[in-house]
């Protein structure tokens, strides 16, 4: 997410509206899924699932909504980087995603059913939240506008919902193409809503990409496919909090080393702490319980 998270900012800075930046961004994506999905039969098959499972009542249509979430990300992305960094944006939406997903497990949304928030679960949070601290005073010591960390973290708490709901589409279809095609398509037809009444309010596009110089920043689609096919396809065994905190420490690592090659960027012994800090609230929240247990299933009953 740190590199997609400094494409979509860069990008937006190129072309001057960040939610040209993030329609961009989806769009990209969304167009290297219908390539692939036209080409992979085993992706038709599961649109073929996911038609049944919607005729059949097993998904509802509220259920396919998860792509607002991600179009929520890349606007935050695209707002907030070039305010705050990749550091501070990735502490902050790792804060809204993990106390998001501590309500969202506690109820039937996922595919797997409510998890129990444990005492292991609730200090390994706390150890990580501890870390986002850190890290967010260190920012704020450099004296960062007081909002922009909230988008990221709204964002953040948003995309525990679009997990959620993203592993609902995939254990219908069987296929994790199918419920990231879905996800992208939703959230590209939302951010051209939001594009379309940006231009009726007069915003314009100031610039383009250079090429081949800047190609990269047109990478944020691509990697936003791989981020959310990961959590639909991981998400119904091991719940969305556990989810939201094993990416977070890379998430974390790849913000440092892309703020590290942004110049003017300045890592501090604060962060590096952090990252210690999120490491063991991984480790804390993930640790197997004395005598194992049996993996966790999907099973899509849907919510009351």
């Amino acid at each position: 997410m740190a590199f997609q998270s400094r494409a979509n900012g860069s990008l937006a800075g190129v072309i001057g509206s960040s939610i040209y930046a993030a329609t961009i961004s989806f769009l990209g994506g969304l167009v290297i899924l219908a390539v692939v999905l036209a080409l992979s039969r085993p992706g038709r098959d599961g649109v073929r699932r996911l038609r049944a499972a919607l005729a059949n009542g097993t998904v509802r249509w509220w259920m396919l909504l998860g792509g607002l979430g991600g179009s929520t990300v890349v606007l935050a992305q695209a707002l907030t980087v070039p305010l705050i960094g990749v550091s501070v944006l990735t502490m902050s939406f790792v804060c809204g995603q993990l106390l998001g997903a501590i309500v969202v497990d506690g109820t039937d949304l996922p595919p797997s059913g409510r998890t129990p928030l444990s005492a292991r679960r609730l200090v390994g949070t706390a150890v990580v939240l501890a870390g986002v601290v850190l890290v967010s005073v260190g920012g704020f010591s450099r004296g960062i506008p007081l909002w922009a960390p909230l988008v990221p973290l709204l964002a953040g708490a948003m995309t525990s919902v679009q997990s959620a709901l993203n592993g609902r589409v995939r254990a219908a279809s069987a296929s994790s193409l199918t419920a990231t095609s879905v996800n992208f398509g939703v959230g590209s037809v939302f951010l051209l809503g939001c594009s379309g009444l940006a231009w009726l309010l007069g915003a314009r596009v100031t610039g383009l990409p250079e090429m081949p110089g800047q190609a990269w920043l047109l990478m944020g689609g691509a990697l936003g496919i791989v981020f959310i096919g990961v959590t639909s396809a991981t998400v119904s065994h091991l719940g969305v909090l556990l989810v939201s905190m094993t990416s977070l420490f890379g998430n974390l690592l790849s913000s440092v080393l892309v703020d590290l090659l942004h110049p003017g960027a300045v890592i501090t012994p604060l962060t590096v702490v952090a990252m210690v800090c999120v490491l063991a609230g991984v480790v804390i929240a993930s640790w197997p319980r004395r005598g194992g247990g049996s993996p966790r299933r999907a099973r899509l009953t849907p919510p009351a």
